[in-house]
């Protein structure tokens, strides 16, 4: 089955080592891949993964510039990947940098809440959300026990705030805080993917998730580095679902929200 990964971050190969054993340490959970494009783009020769929608998340403003050229980069040295951009609340010519972004090719903006360290429903963001709302898709880090920057409720609010903003809210909404993000999930309308659900998350608890919250919704996604894109696909693979509900969540809707062509599929 043609699949796509809805939810990559990449790093440059001589900062990957630094940044992958970062994350890790963020998240406490030992990284499986590299973190490079070119590790990453070796999925697709070998495994139905056939398209990555990656990105790199700016940590301050004064690396906007560069990480969104990077992706850019990328993009055009793998025909496997479908790029996202970033921004940060505390940068400058954001308005400059939203064009720049669509001038590059780049599909959608990626941000973080946790580690970019803004509460996403700050007057910042919303400023920020404001500006491309209606040009360009989001997919937003959602869920922490730890951290109180990107829970659900925070998400709720955008959603509510910005209804022409097509939003794909990452891990359910709700990383480490599942079940506490049902209430404010099932209520909203914006996307989710299943990156970082299935490695900590009983299978029956997924399908069940899936099912309250409809397919339609619902984006595979590996997290890559932090999980390998196959054992991701297989473990998906492995979960009660219907035909139907498997091709809607591994690329059809990941395919309608960021245009991508599946005549190959």
């Amino acid at each position: 089955m043609f699949v796509i990964d809805c939810h990559d971050h990449i790093y440059h190969k001589k900062l990957a080592p630094m940044a992958v054993k970062g994350v890790g340490e963020f998240y406490n959970v030992p990284m499986a891949c590299t973190g490079t494009g070119d590790a990453l783009a070796e999925y697709a020769k070998k495994s139905p993964v056939k398209k990555f929608v990656v990105n790199s998340v700016a940590l301050t403003a004064s690396t906007v510039k560069r990480l969104n050229t990077f992706v850019a980069e990328q993009c055009k040295a793998h025909s496997e990947f479908i790029g996202l951009g970033t921004l940060h609340p505390d940068m400058e010519n954001a308005d400059e940098e939203i064009e720049r972004i669509i001038s590059l090719g780049l599909k959608g903006i990626k941000l973080h809440p946790d580690t970019q360290k803004f509460d996403a429903d700050s007057n910042k963001a919303m400023r920020l959300y404001e500006k491309f709302a209606s040009r360009l898709p989001l997919l937003i880090h959602g869920g922490d026990y730890r951290y109180d920057h990107s829970h659900p409720r925070r998400l709720q609010k955008i959603e509510q705030c910005f209804p022409n903003l097509t939003m794909i809210a990452a891990h359910l909404g709700g990383w480490s805080i599942y079940e506490e993000a049902v209430p404010y999930m099932k209520e909203m309308h914006c996307y989710m993917d299943i990156s970082s659900v299935m490695p900590f998350v009983k299978p029956k608890r997924v399908t069940e998730l899936i099912r309250l919250y409809g397919a339609d919704r619902l984006l595979f996604g590996s997290d890559y580095p932090m999980w390998d894109p196959v054992s991701e696909y297989e473990s998906f693979m492995a979960l009660d679902l219907t035909r139907e509900e498997q091709e809607k969540i591994l690329y059809k809707n990941t395919a309608r929200i960021f245009n991508i062509d599946l005549s190959e599929a």
